[in-house]
């Protein structure tokens, strides 16, 4: 799985372009790092919420908690350090269609899984 798929496995409030300001060049590798978080804590939402969203047989409830996960996900990204929801979501866009970019993220992401190991 990429880090673009990782990235955006749990769905957010509606993507907005990226901001003119941020390039797949301008990027550093303290937004990688923190990108690299930020996919981690949308893992950890997803893994949260899924369940109980797929359990729901209610479906307004289910709304309801997809509504709720989709909140709390984006409260999580943004108490990352050095990373806010727009900025996650605009390095995830770029991260689609810039392979070296999605390579970036990928070898943050395998470092930080080898130390949590």
């Amino acid at each position: 799985m990429t880090a673009v798929a990782l990235a955006l496995a749990t769905p957010l409030a509606a993507q907005e372009a990226a901001p003119a300001d941020i390039t797949a060049e301008s990027i550093t590798d303290t937004q990688i790092e923190a990108f690299a978080s930020a996919v981690m804590v949308v893992q950890e939402m997803s893994q949260e919420y899924m369940p109980r969203i797929q359990q729901e047989q209610d479906e307004a409830e289910q709304q309801a908690l997809i509504e709720e996960a989709q909140a709390a996900t984006i409260t999580a990204i943004d108490d990352v350090d050095n990373m806010s929801a727009d900025e996650y979501r605009a390095i995830g866009a770029i991260a689609q269609n810039d392979e070296e970019l999605n390579a970036r993220i990928v070898a943050q992401l395998e470092d930080m899984q080898a130390d949590n190991q």
